[in-house]
């Protein structure tokens, strides 16, 4: 499975063997948790096993500095190749690392000062403190500068009003990192890193949703939230520039997540064709099913591709932060890969369940759900419209853009 990445003579069998033990602590872990999650998800509830089963193999701290807890250091090549193995087990399971990962300890280990990470990473790698990621409001999704929560400064702490809706991990965690513009005013959004058993924050989970079922999904209010002037997060006034570089890995995330769908799905398919007769006929012998075998395992190689060189550029700004161009080409390979993953994953998981036929139907199968959950990944860290103007505006340039 030659792969021809960007830079490197590398193939995937190649990156596999250079992080093997690494990759066979994952696998592992996600052998472990995989009938928790099916039991989970065929009751439709939240999979609370999730932490303590990743725990057990330190592996809630990927990306982050060994300085910190548990974190075990590793390059966005190889967090994207964890995060393939883990979006086999689901989308619900692999959205959970992006918000306490991707979306949170990463934001802080770019944005953060020393005692911020000490405080808040060392226990997250180990998994006693969870994050979630608090941008998106009722009225503010694919464009955050419109958000209406608003902070203010009072006897030595800021002090936020408002509302956040559909956020990954929002009941359970422990820390939120939270946007906001000053009170009535639209300019200077400051992030910052909210506990969430201040007074005042009120989470409400969200059920009624399409898919995800294992995933913890949330709003939550804050009234006079009192915030220590110590957490605000990053210089003060750049909060929007903390939230476009903590999407960049949020969406490099879902399209390594996805491209572990295209796998599982491909896997039960290849299975189920061997397996299955139909009129004295294997199926796997069907032109029909093997057109929609070749789309699949066709779609999980293009959506690596992409993925893995954007993990390549990423990795490579990560130690250039100053240099624009390389921000620019990571951003838009970051866009592309999410754009065309996610699409690859819902168009694969909807072929897979056409092969199962009547079995399709049916949750006790993967790909039905997989193709119920990953809808999700062509809305969330920016709809499919919102990356189709983000690559052509850093194409064309900034004179360009057809938004603000």
């Amino acid at each position: 499975m030659q792969i021809g990445l960007t830079d490197s003579h590398a193939t995937y069998p190649d990156l596999i063997e250079k992080h093997g033990d690494l990759l066979d602590e994952i696998d592992k872990a996600c052998k472990e948790l995989r009938p928790i999650e099916d039991r989970s998800y065929l009751a439709r509830r939240f999979n609370d096993r999730i932490v303590p089963t990743f725990r057990k193999y330190s592996l809630l701290g990927l990306p982050i500095s060994s300085k910190y807890g548990e974190g075990r250091g590793i390059d966005p090549l190889t967090y994207s190749l964890a995060l393939e193995r883990i979006g086999m087990e689901g989308t619900g399971v692999r959205t959970f690392f992006s918000g306490h990962i991707s979306l949170g300890q990463l934001t802080v280990q770019r944005w953060g000062d020393e005692d911020q990470k000490e405080r808040f990473l060392t226990p997250a790698t180990r998994g006693d403190t969870i994050f979630a990621f608090g941008l998106t409001e009722p009225e503010a999704g694919s464009d955050p500068a419109s958000l209406k929560t608003e902070f203010e400064e009072r006897d030595g702490n800021f002090i936020l009003n408002g509302s956040k809706y559909l956020i990954s991990n929002g009941s359970i965690a422990d820390a939120v990192i939270v946007f906001a513009y000053p009170k009535a005013k639209r300019e200077g959004m400051c992030a910052f890193i909210v506990n969430s058993d201040s007074k005042g924050f009120q989470p409400t989970q969200l059920k009624e949703k399409v898919g995800m079922f294992t995933s913890d999904t949330a709003m939550f209010e804050m009234h006079d939230v009192k915030v220590p002037k110590g957490n605000l997060l990053g210089p003060r006034g750049k909060g929007l520039s903390i939230a476009y570089s903590a999407l960049m890995n949020g969406r490099l995330s879902v399209a390594a997540g996805c491209v572990g769908v295209i796998r599982d799905c491909l896997e039960e398919v290849l299975d189920y064709s061997r397996k299955k007769v139909e009129a004295q006929k294997s199926l796997g012998r069907n032109q029909w099913a093997q057109r929609h075998i070749a789309q699949i395992a066709t779609n999980m190689e293009a959506a690596r591709y992409i993925t893995y060189t954007a993990a390549i550029v990423k990795g490579k700004y990560e130690n250039q932060t100053s240099n624009i161009e390389l921000r620019t080409e990571a951003d838009r390979l970051i866009a592309q890969a999410k754009y065309f993953a996610s699409n690859a994953a819902h168009d694969s998981a909807e072929a897979a369940v056409k092969i199962l036929g009547n079995d399709g139907q049916s949750f006790g199968y993967r790909s039905p759900r997989h193709l119920c959950d990953v809808r999700v990944t062509r809305i969330y860290e920016g709809t499919d419209e919102i990356m189709q103007l983000r690559i052509a505006s850093l194409l064309l340039g900034r004179d360009y853009e057809a938004y603000q």
